[in-house]
């Protein structure tokens, strides 16, 4: 059943295939529609399950990076939303089974034998390398304000509602530019995914 986009126009809201198209077409209002539809629902989704704030930030973030890379393998054989979900219950079971660091005393010179665990050399070089990419795109395609949020977001560790505050911006400005600022970091530095995750 279509329903109308009340928050911007009377236009009525398109099918899910119009949308994903007009989306894989280039249009930004189409995708911010589906941000701003969907980004909230996914939000409380990972919220409800994770049961921390940032770390439901983070998978919301996530699953639209990987969301909009897997719009064009959407068939049309279940509605969006049942999608949707379907990429964020994977992308929130990621996060439990991702091994936890195991903490142990630090006592009678048991620091000493800890090995060393150092990167091979090539995968060393290759992640200077995309680090001095990612510095490249955040001082020259990120605006003022984009760089000052991801400062505080990534640097200072600051969850998304102090960084509206202190802006004096809504959460969904401030999540829409997190989203942007990974999506151009994520196109300028191919790779990067793989290197962080392996």
């Amino acid at each position: 059943m279509p329903r109308t986009n009340t928050r911007r126009d009377t236009k009525p809201w398109p099918s899910d295939r119009e949308l994903v198209d007009e989306i894989i077409g280039g249009s930004r209002e189409h995708f911010d529609m589906l941000y701003e539809c969907y980004f909230p629902r996914v939000y409380r989704f990972a919220l409800k399950r994770l049961r921390d704030p940032g770390e439901a930030e983070d998978v919301a973030q996530d699953v639209f990076m990987t969301l909009l890379k897997a719009l064009p393998s959407y068939q049309g054989q279940s509605s969006l939303l049942v999608w949707i979900f379907g990429i964020t219950r994977n992308t929130v079971n990621r996060r439990f089974r991702r091994p936890r660091p195991r903490l142990e005393p630090l006592e009678e010179g048991g620091a000493l034998d800890i090995a060393g665990s150092e990167a091979p050399a090539d995968r060393s070089v290759e992640a200077r390398r995309m680090l001095g990419r990612c510095e490249e795109i955040i001082e020259m395609e990120l605006s003022p304000l984009q760089r000052r949020i991801f400062h505080l977001k990534h640097l200072r560790r600051q969850p998304i509602r102090s960084i509206a505050e202190v802006l004096g911006k809504s959460e969904d400005a401030v999540k829409a530019n997190l989203y942007r600022m990974r999506r151009a970091i994520a196109d300028g530095t191919p790779g990067l995914d793989h290197l962080v995750r392996s």
